[in-house]
């Protein structure tokens, strides 16, 4: 499984991909599940993604363990399926080359996002327990931050933190900490996705090198204060 994070139930939309029918999942699971689909997977969801509110809903309607607390589901981290027929056969037989696996033995219909068994991607690993070096550093900077001073963005990632670590005694800060190196790595693979500057088509507006920049100058300025 993914790490559960501050985020959980509570990511910004930036962090995710729309599946069909309304559903959404984090960037690297909703890649896997489209090419299932276009692999020959039949159509259909239950639920993908859950907010907190919606996962509050099911636990007070079914109650633990047939619904998990709300910040502890995998469908918060937007890493899990619930899948009907004759979408759940296929993703039985077929699911786990993807990454989706079976995870809760009286929930058949529930698959879990795990990247190390993806054999149809060739994405950066976005696992939680690598090392910070050199050019991670230079990602937050130039990238993370920048993404984070969005109004959306900031007021979400402020509020749950705050709400995690003080009021619900969820981790500490370090744990914080560590959830913006996992949104980091997240967002590292949107981020590579992205037309490289001088691609034909891109807006010759964007000064790239100006935009780096102001954002390592403002990173600068957040950590001296």
């Amino acid at each position: 499984m993914v790490a559960i994070t501050v985020l959980n139930g509570a990511l910004p939309t930036s962090l995710l991909t729309p599946i069909g029918s309304g559903f959404t999942l984090r960037h690297d699971a909703a890649a896997s599940y489209l090419r299932a689909r276009a692999d020959g997977s039949p159509a259909g969801i239950t639920t993908a993604y859950r907010t907190k509110t919606e996962q509050k809903h099911l636990l007070d309607l079914y109650g633990y363990p047939r619904a998990e607390y709300p910040g502890r589901s995998q469908h918060g981290e937007g890493a899990a399926l619930d899948i009907p027929e004759p979408a759940r056969s296929w993703f039985a037989a077929r699911g786990t080359a993807y990454g989706w696996v079976r995870t809760v033995s009286f929930e058949p219909w529930h698959f879990e996002y795990q990247p190390a068994r993806d054999t149809h991607t060739s994405a950066p690993a976005q696992e939680d327990d690598m090392p910070l070096n050199g050019a991670d550093a230079t990602l937050i900077n130039s990238v993370v931050i920048n993404v984070l001073r969005s109004k959306e963005a900031s007021t979400i990632i402020r509020d749950a933190v705050l709400t995690a670590v003080l009021d619900e005694s969820v981790g500490t800060l370090a744990q914080a900490v560590r959830d913006a190196r996992v949104i980091a790595r997240r967002t590292e693979v949107a981020v590579l996705a992205l037309p490289a500057p001088g691609t034909p088509g891109v807006a010759a507006a964007i000064d790239y090198a100006a935009l780096a920049k102001a954002v390592n100058d403002d990173a600068a300025r957040r950590l001296a204060s």
